[in-house]
């Protein structure tokens, strides 16, 4: 707690936007003297950024550095400013990936994007923190990547599990063995839920299979360590599970997943990341089952939230009000949808438009005037995941 108030105290005078959230509670920094105090801090739930970060930009008021302090400048779909300051490990990810066996001795695929979204810098810091070495490969080109993997003998990826998924297809059509061309010996997913099917098809290959969780803004928050069942709350920061409309600590069933950053220059306390997850049974506290949904509309496609608010942006901009998004899975790969009603032929160039927006290319077709009614949703996930059950 001593860490946590230093945290509030300088927040409180540095960053005008917690001010604000504190003094609209009629809170002062004192009164928080306990993390069960930390309840009556009004959560700040992530949707609201790209609003604070438009009427003060780039980050709302929330970091107490200024923008040519930081060392990095990201922006995430919605938009989203996030900042990365000059600390080795800012996102704190070497806890996880130190668990998950990665050091010195590897060399290591990180097939995040380095470009705007901060994955591939998160990832890179904290493999570089643990010494081992880093192909920077970033996202696309399997035939390159497995290339590179069998050149420079890869023993660690780190990326999504479809993409994975897609490069193990690429290695199998090339008639290459693990253990042979390919020595890669562990992989650590986050960004997408991780299906049993892909789990088996890692393990059957003699690879090493972990997963972790954490937010472009909050960086690491827990992570698989085979010590136990789900994933294990970082050291790093404090994690509740809370009521999504009253903010309160609940300890059973599912809530959102409300974080305290140990973070003075960008200082998120209560940051309401509209994730849902639930506590494992026997481990409150310790232990979460990883992500079970979302608050919002948002749902995560291909690694990238995607928000009806910025298709119909896009869309209703075009002419075209009336469309409906589906996400759905197949063998592993997610794939998106959007059926645009039309009597005419779509505008050329409008999948690129709304990848511009939400970092994920779309697949666009015309649909007969009519199809969708007005309370339909315009953004529908169909996949089916198999759940681990913890």
């Amino acid at each position: 707690m001593e860490n946590l108030q230093d945290v509030i105290q300088h927040a409180y005078e540095k960053a005008p936007g917690f001010k604000r959230q504190l003094d609209s509670a009629g809170l002062s920094p004192d009164d928080i003297k306990s993390v069960k105090d930390l309840e009556e801090i009004p959560v700040l739930k992530k949707d609201r950024l790209p609003e604070l970060q438009a009427a003060s930009q780039p980050f709302g008021n929330l970091a107490a550095m200024e923008p040519n302090e930081m060392a990095r400048i990201f922006m995430s779909p919605g938009p989203i400013y996030d900042p990365q300051t000059h600390e080795k490990d800012f996102w704190r990810f070497s806890e996880a990936l130190h668990a998950a066996g990665f050091g010195h001795e590897d060399i290591v695929q990180n097939t995040f994007s380095y470009h705007l979204s901060p994955a591939g810098f998160m990832f890179d810091s904290a493999l570089r923190e643990l010494g081992a070495t880093v192909v920077p490969a970033g996202t696309g080109n399997r035939e390159l990547q497995i290339q590179v993997m069998k050149d420079v003998k890869v023993t660690g990826y780190v990326g999504t599990p479809s993409f994975f998924n897609l490069l193990l297809d690429a290695i199998e059509e090339k008639g290459w063995k693990f253990g042979k061309e390919i020595i890669v010996e562990k992989v650590f997913f986050t960004a997408e839920m991780l299906t049993v099917q892909m789990r088996k098809r890692c393990e059957n290959n003699g690879i090493l299979v972990f997963e972790g969780y954490g937010t472009a803004d909050c960086g690491c928050l827990a992570f698989e360590d085979k010590q136990g069942p789900g994933l294990k709350v970082t050291d790093t920061a404090i994690v509740q599970i809370c009521d999504p409309h009253t903010g309160k600590e609940i300890s059973a069933g599912e809530g959102e997943v409300v974080v305290s950053l140990f973070d003075k220059n960008y200082p998120l306390i209560r940051f309401g990341t509209g994730d849902l997850s639930r506590w494992v049974e026997g481990y409150e506290g310790k232990r979460i089952a990883g992500v079970l949904g979302r608050v919002n509309d948002g749902v995560k496609v291909k690694g990238m939230f995607v928000r009806e608010k910025q298709l119909a942006q896009v869309l209703e901009g075009a002419g075209y009000p009336a469309f409906q998004a589906i996400v759905t899975n197949e063998n592993g790969q997610d794939e998106f949808r959007i059926l645009v009603e039309s009597e005419a032929e779509l505008q050329s160039g409008l999948a690129a438009k709304i990848q511009d927006v939400i970092r994920v290319k779309p697949l666009i077709e015309r649909t007969v005037c009519g199809r969708f009614k007005k309370e339909e949703k315009k953004l529908v996930d169909k996949r089916n995941y198999e759940l681990k059950k913890v």
